[in-house]
């Protein structure tokens, strides 16, 4: 830590579950999504790119991994953050549109470009005929669809939410963060993709991992913050790099254990929430954005340190 952290910094713990690597370059972790035909068929994802292929993946191993007894396909709704959505997909459709002229530009890389596509892919895929939305507010993609979730759970507009994230690596982000961010010159990471997916019900008693107790998206700089004394902090690594001198004099002086997972990307928060519940104690998770907007999770856990023992794997 020491070598990877300015003094600013060192006193952060990592996840105990966080990737490893060389955190002194850039390094992406790419998904092997060759597991999704266990899921679907084969020839339905032929034209599915691999930025909704990540999310159908997820998605599958959620839906595999949920009580049938709290999973209705007419009762739950569909809800996908992204940060950056199909990037490489995009990209793919502008150099066809360039070469080829709007006639003959791929029709394929148009329909996967729109951030909604994983979305649509994931409710065709799975059978799912609830109301489905896709939100893309960058950093605070995930916790602002954790926000919208709880209204739609709230007002029993659905009974379930199946809500995801996925954001994808490509080149040329690889070639913009290392050529233009100062993330890495500062903080060590490995700038990932991935897709994470949770099954939101009302009933927190019957969650196998644990509970969202509180949700919030405020802005320091005009209610400052409020961290609760009996929480374990977990910080994103955008949190770290974009928070001010206020926040890290707090962090200093506090002596609860502050952990940090090394794998950064938009949507980090949505894997940072799950390995946070292995941690076995409530967790304050703080995400900043840009402008003094911060996101908020208080995570309750409902594992306990038996299931690790029992050799369980989460």
């Amino acid at each position: 830590m020491a070598s990877a952290y300015s003094d600013d910094f060192n006193f952060i713990k990592d996840l105990p579950v966080s990737p490893s690597g060389d955190h002194h370059q850039l390094s992406q972790s790419k998904v092997d999504t060759s597991p999704l035909c266990d899921y679907l068929p084969k020839k339905s994802l032929r034209r599915i790119d691999h930025f909704s292929r990540m999310a159908l993946l997820s998605a599958g191993k959620a839906i595999k991994d949920t009580d049938p007894s709290l999973f209705s396909k007419d009762n739950t709704g569909v809800i996908i953050a992204t940060g950056f959505g199909a990037l490489q997909t995009t990209f793919s459709f502008l150099d066809s549109y360039i070469e080829k002229g709007d006639k003959l530009a791929s029709p394929t890389h148009f329909s996967n470009s729109v951030h909604n596509a994983a979305a649509a892919h994931v409710s065709i895929g799975y059978g799912i005929t609830g109301p489905n939305l896709t939100i893309s507010q960058f950093d605070m993609s995930f916790i602002s669809a954790l926000v919208t979730a709880g209204v739609w759970l709230d007002t029993e507009k659905v009974k379930t939410v199946l809500l995801g994230t996925s954001d994808a690596f490509c080149d040329i982000l690889g070639y913009c963060i290392d050529k233009f961010s100062n993330i890495k010159k500062t903080v060590g990471y490995s700038f990932g993709e991935g897709a994470a997916f949770f099954l939101l019900t009302k009933k927190e008693d019957q969650s196998k991992y644990g509970y969202f107790e509180d949700i919030s998206v405020e802005n320091y700089k005009k209610a400052g913050l409020y961290i609760p004394e009996n929480t374990l902090l977990v910080l994103s690594p955008s949190a770290i790099n974009t928070c001010n001198d206020e926040f890290m004099t707090y962090l200093k002086k506090n002596k609860k254990a502050q952990y940090r997972n090394h794998l950064f990307s938009p949507t980090d928060s949505s894997m940072d929430a799950l390995f946070s519940t292995t941690l076995l104690k409530k967790v304050c998770y703080i995400k900043i954005g840009t402008d003094g907007v911060y996101g908020k999770m208080i995570i309750t856990p409902n594992l306990k340190e038996s299931d690790f023992n029992n050799g369980n794997k989460y």
